[in-house]
């Protein structure tokens, strides 16, 4: 048996599942420190579907991979083996051990089993992949191995550290042609034994490719049986019409070992990407994603084409960081007619507002991408700190200062962002305008994020809540989706990007960017972390994706 850790991201969620045979709900627990909710199951190895009953509601989390069952309902899946031991070697009078860990919110203590001779415990588990703290709970006393390594923790503490790698598999990608409703017909051969030969479903990807004949990419996972070494697949793609279970000779693949691989216009290639786990990319829009004229949308449309066939498909996740409201962007994604690659969240309103994709029942594929849903956790956070009415009155003392100028103008008061408020400021007038507004929110006993940008004679003031901003946004965005600092990018082209775009992740500068992004680098230290395009746009985009060798 292994345990598996499930993480869910909003609140009131009942996970039914494949493996109770979709019967009884289980609750999940809410961690204090983040608001994630969690539980720790016992389920046997092997794929395992299930839902989150959301408020009442049966939702399917976007931030874990969604397939179609047979029924033609989407589920979120996940493969479990185990993947990590945890061990606790004592000196024989130890009671009873557990351990707890933010794979579970720090909230559940999972049992530890003794070994025959008393002096060990140890508990199989699946975890996703990704860096975890932990520490055991011996006889009611927390302790850290000293078999493990041991590093503080985010808050400082001595903690035990595990590194999570995905379990060996073959992960199958087949762009489907002239028959939908295909199957793989499959057998592993390793030095042990060879299996007799077995069907496995395809299921839906993320991507939103469409081939000839309108197929899809479809996928399959095999999981390598514990202790196979040396394992070999020979498969063959079957329609639903087909008799027989053992391929003829002539028509078989072989996957020589463990990996990614497609299967495309008949050949079998390697795809290596597979295995490495989601990217997630977030980028500008105008002017760095989308742009004027057939050259521009020529360049969003290979960014789209590469999107959809390789990163969608392993579940990544795209994000667009843009100044337009919601309402904006989705007529910017009617006009583009499919040249746009349709992300799966939209940050606007300088980071204070999180919109996230709806799905309309199914994955992201079927998506329209007129429906979206705001994240309401992300606004609570905001909301701590946060005075609009006062911020309201700091604001327009300031513009009543400037009233005979007319050199400080509103711009938003807050009615259609509620944590921020927008002016318009004359350069003259600039920094008169900050030394108020900051001395104005420190009377008010409110701690406010100010922001300027913008060229020309005028610059842009935004007030936002302070737990707001690109870069706040773009960090909660990268937890909710579980994706390592190591796999994110920023991209953007002008000062209004240097916000997200100083952070520790991996950053590109389109080579068409503005000065002032370019004076800005120039100051900046000179690492591998920021790359500059030769290729403007979408195109500098798909550049530096491969010059951070994420392509």
């Amino acid at each position: 048996m292994s345990t598996i850790v499930k993480e869910a991201i909003t609140c009131n969620h009942c996970p039914p599942g494949s493996f109770n045979s979709w019967q009884e709900p289980v609750p999940l627990h809410q961690s204090a420190d983040t608001g994630d909710w969690f539980v720790s199951m016992m389920l046997s190895p092997g794929l395992h579907q299930y839902k989150f009953l959301v408020d009442d509601v049966w939702q399917t989390s976007p931030c874990e991979p969604i397939v179609s069952d047979r029924q033609g309902s989407y589920n979120n899946q996940q493969s479990v083996a185990c993947n990590v031991t945890f061990e606790w070697i004592g000196d024989g009078l130890a009671r009873e051990v557990f351990v707890a860990g933010d794979f579970t919110g720090w909230m559940d203590l999972l049992p530890l089993s003794r070994e025959e001779d008393g002096n060990k415990f140890t508990l199989d588990c699946s975890l996703l992949p990704g860096a975890y703290f932990y520490q055991f709970l011996v006889d009611g006393q927390w302790s850290v191995s000293g078999n493990s390594i041991v590093e503080p923790d985010e808050q400082g503490h001595l903690s035990n550290k595990v590194v999570v790698h995905a379990p060996p598999a073959f992960h199958l990608f087949y762009a489907e042609s002239g028959w939908q409703g295909a199957t793989i017909h499959m057998r592993l051969t390793c030095k042990q034994h060879t299996q007799g030969w077995q069907q496995v479903t395809l299921h839906n990807t993320a991507s939103r490719s469409q081939h000839w004949g309108g197929g899809r990419w479809r996928v399959a996972v095999i999981p390598i049986p514990k202790g196979c070494q040396s394992t070999q697949m020979e498969l063959v793609i079957k329609s639903n019409t087909d008799e027989g279970h053992r391929p003829s000779e002539s028509s078989q693949f072989m996957c020589p070992q463990p990996g990614g691989y497609k299967i495309q216009h008949g050949q079998l290639r390697s795809f290596p990407e597979a295995t490495g786990g989601p990217i997630m990319l977030v980028s500008d829009l105008d002017g760095t994603m989308v742009g004027n004229g057939h050259e521009a949308d020529a360049m969003t449309n290979n960014f789209k084409e590469y999107w959809e066939d390789n990163a969608a498909l392993r579940n990544s996740v795209l994000v667009y960081n843009t100044g337009r409201s919601l309402g904006q962007f989705t007529s910017l994604y009617q006009e583009k007619a499919g040249a746009l690659a349709l992300p799966n969240v939209l940050i606007t309103a300088v980071g204070t507002k999180i919109f996230l994709l709806d799905m309309e029942g199914g994955c992201r594929e079927h998506a329209s991408g007129q429906k979206w849903h705001q994240d309401l956790q992300w606004s609570c956070r905001l909301d701590e700190g946060w005075d609009l009415s006062a911020v309201k009155q700091v604001a327009e003392e300031a513009v009543q200062r400037h009233a005979n100028d007319s050199s400080v103008n509103w711009l938003d008061h807050g009615t259609e962002h509620p944590h921020r408020i927008a002016l318009s400021v004359h350069t003259s007038s600039l920094q008169d305008c900050l030394t108020h507004l900051r001395h104005g929110f420190q009377q008010h006993a409110i701690q406010v994020r100010i922001i300027v940008s913008g060229v020309g004679d005028y610059r842009y003031v935004d007030c936002v809540a302070i737990k707001a901003g690109k870069q706040e946004a773009l960090e909660y965005i990268r937890a909710l989706f579980n994706i390592p600092l190591t796999h994110c990018m920023a991209a953007g082209d002008s000062g209004n990007d240097i916000l997200m775009l100083e952070g520790q992740h991996q950053a590109i500068i389109v080579s068409n960017a503005q000065q002032e992004l370019l004076d800005w680098l120039l100051q900046q230290k000179q690492t591998s972390r920021i790359v500059c395009t030769d290729a403007p746009m979408a195109d500098g985009i798909l550049e530096g994706i491969a010059r951070h060798g994420m392509r």
